[in-house]
């Protein structure tokens, strides 16, 4: 099966980040921290990525990005529950490996509820 994150699947909208802040839950665990808000069954999950000014230049924070969005993509099939998540870097981030970073992605969602053990 190929995984992929389509552009139909990503949050871009400012006034999806904020809702998802302002009325879901959140998580911090390792080098992430997860905003959730849970939607109605059948709704399609949709994630968004921030990284901010505070982790470096632009080239550290493209690549924590880069980072964020392989480990998710390639776990997307874990998810259980439909809902809008926002993974936002911390600034451990950058000294993690791509295997920390996807070790952080599994127990942040687990923890959740949104993805399966």
């Amino acid at each position: 099966m190929r995984l992929t994150l389509p552009k139909s699947r990503r949050l871009y909208q400012r006034r999806d980040f904020v809702e998802v802040r302002d009325e879901g839950r959140r998580i911090a665990q390792g080098c992430l921290v997860i905003n959730w808000l849970p939607l109605k069954a059948g709704e399609p999950w949709k994630v968004g990525i921030i990284t901010t000014k505070a982790l470096g230049s632009a080239v550290v924070r493209n690549l924590a990005r880069r980072r964020i969005r392989e480990a998710f993509r390639c776990n997307q099939d874990l998810l259980i529950h439909s809902a809008h998540i926002v993974l936002i870097a911390r600034s451990s981030i950058r000294e993690a490996t791509q295997e920390r970073v996807v070790a952080d992605l599994l127990r942040v969602l687990r923890r959740a509820g949104l993805a399966s053990s």
